[in-house]
Formats: structure tokens, C-alpha cells, sequence
């Protein structure tokens, strides 16, 4: 039957039927023209070629397994052409593609776009009488220059990609007893999330594709896919990881603002720092893209948001089943098993994974189980919704940090553990619920979240160093440092925005206004163990805290003229403190008393209560603006300034204090550069930075924890270049970074000078071997990961360290044998390092002289990993 608003097209011997939508609907959202076939956008958004229940067709023909959207080019930009690219593509038996040709262009740029993308899409081939054959397929992309909505985000460009229609004619290269029947009529509608914009070239969004063999482990593993990213771990395998980003030491994330499908992941006033976000419930499978925004220069951003901000955005494109098996060094075991229904929208899976592994060296064995679950269904005419569940639980031992000189005396293993007693274990559970829905007046988006989290870490950094000395007196036998941290915390939430878009001096502009809403009810507690029995003796810090966080932004994009975008605006932070001490009197000195006694009943004055309560508001204007200069095809110029602000940990809050934050100002400049030479795509930028905080935090060993230290000033640089083609794909980066204190000029500790990583993988069939009729194909992956020298205190300096790793994977049909090499040139060296006073009773007097302390990083290891995936191409 035919629609209303739908055109019928006939193309050799097929006749094609596909919806349009007016140019007045789709003046600033996005416009897709997709005449049939089978790109799959969702259930109703997938436009199948099927042949006629009645003629059915001596020929089987191809069906698409992998498309690649090519961006609009930059080089394009200045004149802002846009409409319909058709390529012809040949495939070959193998269902590759063998060659491309133009058969309607528009401009070079958008041809040579179109064609560089066409050269990447695979199928399953066409067959006649069940042989594979060898056939041609008319693809059309059609490209809208931004700012645009996109069916799915691009691949770190600022621009807006082109969706192209599936096949659109089939026709094999023998002659014509191979013409398909003829298709039935079909509907098409048209769908998508919004494309992030880019706010310059420290705005990175990093597509993880093939480099998933290489960085699959663990979501840190994509993390360090960005520029300037360095993972560390002192804490045990269920511990948050310690980030370092572009001359910060973000510790356990306090100054990354982390998110997974714009969920927040940091913790307000945990006990191991303010802002800590244990990223390990996330599942690195279904994790699609990932969004690195390095400085405080978007709106968007929040709180903790002091070096950047990082988002997980989960999606599965190869749509199967799949249940994987892996076994390795340290009986390291890990089971996962991934549900992607064929005819879904990539936002629509499930998946669970279980781990364990008894570690390497002394008190390193964990285990952790994860799930997470989502959906992601049509709302309106163009909108979609989706929601998102999450469940994690884990329990880990932890080795600690070593003294270097009982490492060298024999005493200590270099992997083993000066305390074994200490250990952890963490849950975490969260659903999120959001939506956006496009319209021909712009993107209304709206998403609520609640994360509920139990946190306990047993850690030892000082012996018994700080417990039996009181004023230079000794009051009970030593009882040890070891302290206990136990976190619960509730937290309800959601963000919201509009977007209205029009056009002005004949060029397309756009607002958005939009809010933050957060409230965290959390419980943080510290207490003293005595050591080797987990009994405590003492209470360092006891909470009860209410921390509400409002926030409004306005953000426009403004494009003055063909060559120039200015995007910015401002955000209004605010935050209300209600905090409870319940251990106020903890820790004061009482006559004939040990100072650490818990919640001393009285004083010198008399009797008094142990609780204490303080509230606070605080209030926060940021400014954010970020130029884009398109100056000649394939370059674009970008400047950026921004200021940020972050919350401090409850513990520091006084009653009625105005402005309880750490001022973030940063500045940047830099240039984008992105071209498709067929049939390599390359894009590299180049950035010069400067932050300044006007008060920092510091990790303190003898605290255990973050504490607050004056203003730092930090300045450097990063490359980066990614190249993909048919077979490979590159991505490279390297990154200066001098962070200093603004009272004396020291510099940071902890903070490597140099970060550079390189990530290569290859891609393809094993040549022309079958087996069964099934081709053999297969990748393998090889990372680089260099770290610079690191300040540590008292002018002492960490050695640089270089790690290399190698994956290579095989697939059969529906098998996939897979191994991974970890640091393969078995290198013993430190993965943090620390330099202070401790006493671990090694010798016979303790000294209070600082030394070196670290904490190893894993040796030389090696996993297996058998899979059987049930997708299209274990049907080919």
C-alpha cells in the first residue's frame, strides 16, 4: 500500500519505496535518506530489501554486516554543501568490498567522504545456489552540514556524520538470471540521539572498535584509549583505580567527573576521597564510545570536573549472542555471557560477567561479579527512550604499598605485602531512566538516575608508626595504623534540557538551556584497627551527611560566519551541606587520656556531647567559551577558556561557609586536522594547555586519604593521531605536563612529566581459507604505554617505566579463540610510587627519615579466552 508521504523509486528490475521527510522538519535535527535495504537504526527503523513471498529470487542477496558513516567534511564547511552521494560498491565472495565507484556526486569533499566509507562496509555475500558470488550494491549517503542530530554519535569529529541507506540496487556481476525479485513496499522512520558538539580539540570521542582486543579487560583499558590518561592501582583489583590526566593526579577520580550514559559514577565525601568513582561495575563489551572532555570547557561539565570529565556511552553495534570463557596466569577466571537481539537498536542489551583470580604475589586474590541490562525503545515520532540497570558486588584483598629498602634487605617480596591483613569489598547498584525527543524545533531531553553504594577498605600505609606516640609519651603498646574506611551512601538524581535551534544571517544557531539536580544522603566512617585482628580502637571520623547540588546552564552555538562557530555559555553551580559529626570531640587531647580516644565524653570544661552538626551553601558562577576557526579544507583552529569549580569533602565544612570549593580557570589552544585519503581516514590535533586551582588536594600517606594543600599551576602539551583503513587502525598520543605549587614552585608529586601511548591493531581475513564453508578472520592488537619520571616529595623522582602488551584473536563461523599478553617483557617495576615516614617494624629502632614506597605492577601474564558468538556472520 502505498503512504502518504513516501516515493516510490525503480531501479533495474527492483522497485524500492522509501518515506521522505520535509526539508522543514528536518532543518536542524538530522535528515536521513534511506531508500531500503538493511541498515538497522531499530525494529521499525530497519529498512529490509526482501524479496516477494510469491517470485522467490534464484539468487540470495547480500545482507550488511558492518557500516561505516563517514562525518561531514571539515573541508566542506565553507561552502556547507549537502544532499544525496551514490556509490557503487563492489563486494566479493568473501563479502568484502573490492572496489568503489562514483555514480552521483554532489563535491569532491563529499564524494571522497562517501567513498572512503563505502570502502569499510562488509556483508554477508550473495549466494546462488547456496555459493557465495560475487555482487554489486548501490549505496546513497546523504550529508546535512552540522549542527545536525545524529542516528548515532560520530567518531571524534565535530562534525555531523552522513547516514547512508542500505543497498539500494543488488545487482551480481553475472549477468541477469541474478536480478533479485522484487522487493516488497516498506515504511521508514527516522530516529536518533543527539551528536555531542565539540568544545575544541581537548574534546575527544574515541570509537573503540577493533582496539577492543587490545583494551577489553577493563573499562580503565578504554580509558587510557584518551590522550594524557595513566592507570595506577595501590588499592587491590577491586579498589578504584588512581587516574592521572595531563599533570593531574586525580587519585581515585576526585578531579575526573566520570559517567556512564551521562549517570554519575563519583562519590560525594567517601571516605578514600571526595569524588571517588570506582569504575569496575562497568562491562568493557558494551561499551561503545567513550567521551573525554580534558578541562572544564563544556557546560555540561559539573562537579569534580577539575581535570576533565569522562563518559562511558554503552551500545552494542554486532548484534549477537555471546558467552566467552577465560583462563589465565594467577587462575585469573572470567565468565561473561552477552545478549544484543538482532532486531534491537544498539542501546538495547544484557550482560553479566564473573571474575576471579587468586592475583599476583602476596594478598592480591579477588573476585566481582557484574550485570547490567538496557533498553532502548521508540517514544513519538522521532524520539527514543531508554533504560538502564546496573548490579555489581566484589571482594578483594590488597597488598599495599612495600618500603623499597625491605624490598632490597630480602625481608619483603617485591610482589609481596607488609601487612596481609588488608582487603576490601564493595556493591553497587543503579537505574537510570532517559529519554530525547527531537523536533522540528530543536531536542528535549530529560534522564533521572538512583545509585545506591556500600564501600569498606582495610588499608595500611604507615606500620605503627603514628599510634603509640602522644606528645612525645607512650601511653598503650603499639596497636597499628591499619585503618578501616566504611561508606554507604543513597543518591537520587536527574538532568534535563531543551534545545531550540532556528536559523539567523542565513546560517543555522542554536540554544540550550538546562539543569542538574543531585541529592547524596551518605554515612562515611574512619576507625583504627589493631593489627591482625580488625578490632577498632578508635574513631578518625564519624558523618552523617545531606549534600544537595543544584545547577542551571545556558549554552549557545553561534555561527557569525562560513568559517567560524563560537559554542559556550555559563553554569550556576550551587550546593547545601547539612553535615552531622557524631565524633566531633574524637581525637582531642583529655588528661590522662590516649589522644585518639573515641568521642571523648568530657573536657577540660566539663561534660559534652560527641555530636556536632554544621550547615552550608555554597554558590558558583562558571563561564565557558571554545572558538572553532575553519581556515582552509581539512584544519580547523580551536581556543578555549573555561572556569570550574569543586565541592570539598564534608569533612572540611564550617558552620555557615560561603564558598566550600576548589576554582578551576583553564585555557587552551589548539588545531583539529581530519581527511579521508581512500582508503585511510586520518584526524590528528595538536593542544597547548594551562589550569591553575586555587586550592588542591593532596594525597596524605600518613592520613590515608586526600587532603588540602594551596594553589598549583599546571602547563604542557599533547599530540594525538588516529589512522584507520580497511585492515588497521592506529591511535597515538603523547603528553607533556608541569604542575607545580604556586607558593614555592615545587612540583607536584606523583604527577608523570610524560605520558605516551601508541594502541595498533590489524583486522581482516586469513586469506582465502575455508573451512565448512566459513572463512577464518583475524585481529591482533599491540599497546605501547610509556610513563615519564614523577616528582615525589622531598625532591626525590620516580623512574620512568615502559609496558608493552599484544593480543590476537581468531574467528571461525561461531568460535573465537583469543590470547592476551600483559607486560610482555616481564619488567619489574613500580606502579606507584610514595616517599614519607612509615614503620613496619623492619628494624630494630624505627626511624621517622622518609623513604621510598610502592606498589608493584602485575608481571609478565597471559589469558585465554574461548567464545561462541551466535551473529550474522556465524551464518555466512
Amino acid at each position: 500500500m502505498h503512504q502518504p508521504g513516501c516515493r516510490r523509486h525503480r531501479l533495474g528490475g527492483g522497485r524500492l519505496v522509501g518515506c521522505v521527510i520535509s526539508r522543514k522538519e528536518l532543518s536542524f535535527v538530522f535528515r536521513i535518506a534511506l531508500i531500503t535495504g538493511a541498515f538497522v537504526l531499530g525494529d521499525e527503523g530497519a529498512a529490509r530489501a526482501e524479496p516477494a513471498a510469491e517470485s522467490a529470487p534464484p539468487v540470495k542477496p547480500p545482507e550488511v554486516i558492518e557500516e561505516n558513516r563517514p562525518p561531514y567534511p571539515s573541508e566542506a564547511l565553507i561552502d556547507r554543501p549537502s544532499g544525496d552521494v551514490a556509490v557503487t560498491a563492489t563486494v566479493g565472495p568473501a563479502g568484502d568490498v573490492n572496489g568503489v565507484e562514483l555514480t552521483h556526486g554532489i563535491v569532491p569533499a563529499l564524494d571522497r567522504a562517501a567513498l572512503n566509507a563505502a570502502t569499510r562496509w562488509r556483508f554477508r555475500p550473495a549466494e546462488r545456489d547456496g555459493v557465495p558470488v560475487a555482487s554489486r550494491v548501490q549505496l546513497l549517503f546523504h550529508f546535512e552540514p552540522p549542527p545536525t542530530i545524529a542516528a548515532q554519535p560520530s567518531a571524534g569529529t565535530p562534525s555531523t556524520p552522513a547516514v547512508p541507506s542500505a543497498p539500494r540496487q543488488i545487482a551480481p556481476v553475472e549477468p541477469s538470471a541474478s536480478q533479485p525479485a522484487e522487493p516488497s513496499a516498506i515504511d521508514v522512520t527516522v530516529r536518533g540521539r543527539r551528536e555531542a558538539a565539540s568544545h575544541g580539540a581537548s574534546d575527544f570521542e574515541i570509537t573503540v572498535g577493533h582496539l577492543a582486543v587490545i583494551a577489553n579487560q577493563k573499562p580503565s583499558d578504554i580509558l587510557q584509549l584518551a590522550p594524557g590518561i595513566f592507570i595506577a592501582n595501590e588499592g587491590g583489583a577491586g579498589h578504584a583505580d588512581q587516574v592521572f590526566l595531563r599533570g593531574f593526579d586525580a587519585e581515585q577520580g576526585q578531579a575526573i567527573e566520570f559517567t556512564v550514559n551521562g549517570v554519575p559514577i563519583n562519590e560525594v565525601d567517601n571516605t578514600d576521597g571526595h569524588g571517588y568513582a570506582d569504575t569496575h561495575f562497568i562491562i568493557p563489551e558494551v561499551v561503545k564510545n567513550l567521551r573525554v572532555i580534558e578541562g572544564p570547557f563544556s557546560p555540561h561539565q559539573g562537579d569534580f570536573a577539575e581535570a576533565g570529565s569522562a563518559d562511558y556511552q554503552l551500545g552494542v553495534v554486532d548484534r549477537r549472542l555471546e558467552i566467552s570463557a577465560s583462563y589465565g596466569s594467577f587462575k585469573t577466571r572470567r565468565t561473561l555471557a552477552l545478549w544484543a537481539p538482532e532486531n534491537e537498536r544498539e542501546g538495547t542489551f544484557a550482560a553479566a560477567q564473573l571474575f576471579q583470580s587468586d592475583g599476583f604475589g602476596t594478598n592480591r586474590a579477588s573476585t566481582n561479579a557484574s550485570a547490567m541490562a538496557e533498553y532502548e525503545g521508540e517514544i513519538g515520532t522521532h524520539g527514543l527512550w531508554r533504560i538502564l540497570g546496573t548490579a555489581y558486588g566484589t571482594h578483594f584483598q590488597t597488598a599495599g604499598v612495600v618500603r623499597a629498602d625491605d624490598v632490597a634487605s630480602g625481608r619483603v617480596s617485591f610482589y609481596g605485602s607488609e601487612d596481609p591483613n588488608q582487603g576490601g569489598d564493595a556493591q553497587r547498584y543503579t537505574l537510570s531512566l532517559d529519554l530525547q525527543n527531537p523536533s522540528d524545533m530543536g531536542v528535549l531531553a530529560q534522564q533521572v538516575f538512583l545509585t545506591w553504594r556500600t564501600l569498606r577498605i582495610d588499608e595500611d600505609f604507615t606500620g605503627f608508626l603514628l599510634d603509640n606516640q602522644t606528645f612525645g609519651q607512650t601511653y598503650h603498646p603499639q596497636r597499628g595504623d591499619m585503618i578501616e574506611q566504611d561508606y554507604t551512601a543513597f543518591t537520587a538524581g536527574g538532568r534535563g534540557s531543551d534545545k531550540l535551534v532556528g536559523r539567523l544571517l542565513g546560517r543555522p544557531q542554536s540554544i540550550e538551556v538546562g539543569y542538574y539536580a543531585r541529592y547524596d544522603h551518605t554515612t562515611p566512617e574512619i576507625q583504627r584497627l589493631r593489627y591482625g585482628t580488625q578490632i577498632p580502637y578508635a574513631i578518625d571520623e564519624n558523618l552523617t551527611t545531606d549534600i544537595v547540588n543544584l545547577a542551571l546552564y545556558a549554552e549557545v552555538d553561534l555561527r557569525p560566519t562560513r568559517w567560524l562557530t563560537l559554542r559556550g555559555g555559563v553554569r550556576q553551580e550551587y550546593f547545601d551541606y547539612n553535615v552531622l559529626n557524631q565524633c566531633a570531640t574524637a581525637g582531642e587531647f583529655v588528661q590522662n587520656a590516649p589522644l585518639n580516644q573515641t568521642c571523648a565524653p568530657f573536657d577540660n570544661s566539663g561534660p559534652r556531647l560527641p555530636t556536632q552538626r554544621s550547615t552550608a551553601t555554597a554558590l558558583a558562577t562558571e563561564p565557558k567559551i571554545t572558538a572553532l576557526a575553519q581556515l582552509s579544507q581539512p584544519l580547523t583552529l580551536t581556543a578555549s577558556y573555561g572556569i570550574g569549580v569543586q565541592s570539598l569533602d564534608a569533612i572540611y565544612i564550617t558552620q555557615n561557609e560561603r564558598a566550600p570549593f576548589a576554582t578551576i580557570t583553564a585555557a587552551e589552544a589548539g588545531m583539529i586536522f581530519h581527511e579521508a585519503y581512500i582508503p585511510v581516514d586520518l584526524s590528528a590535533r595538536a593542544v597547548g594547555f594551562y589550569t591553575h586551582v586555587d586550592r588542591d588536594l593532596i594525597f596524605n600517606p600518613l592520613l590515608g586519604r586526600l587532603t588540602q594543600s594551596t594553589g598549583t599551576t599546571r602547563d604542557g602539551a599533547l599530540i594525538s593521531v588516529r589512522a584507520t583503513g580497511q585492515w588497521f587502525d592506529e591511535l597515538a598520543s603523547a603528553t607533556y605536563a608541569h604542575a607545580t605549587y604556586d607558593q614555592d614552585g615545587t612540583l607536584v608529586p606523583y604527577v608523570p612529566s610524560v605520558i605516551a601511548r601508541s594502541d595498533s591493531t590489524v583486522f581482516g581475513p586469513l586469506g582465502r581459507w575455508r573451512l565448512r564453508g566459513h572463512r577464518f578472520t583475524g585481529t591482533a592488537g599491540f599497546a605501547v604505554n610509556f610513563v615519564g619520571p614523577r616528582a615525589l616529595p622531598f625532591s626525590q623522582t620516580a623512574a620512568s617505566t615502559l609496558d608493552l602488551d599484544a593480543s590476537v584473536s581468531i574467528r571461525w563461523s561461531f568460535l573465537r579463540i583469543g590470547l592476551l599478553a600483559q607486560n610482555l617483557t616481564n619488567a619489574r617495576y613500580p606502579l606507584s610510587e610514595f616517599f614519607y615516614a612509615s614503620n613496619f617494624n623492619s628494624r630494630s629502632e624505627p626511624t621517622l627519615a622518609p623513604t621510598e614506597h610502592f606498589t608493584a605492577a602485575p608481571p609478565f601474564s597471559l589469558l585465554a579466552t574461548v567464545s561462541i558468538l551466535l551473529d550474522a556472520e556465524s551464518q555466512r
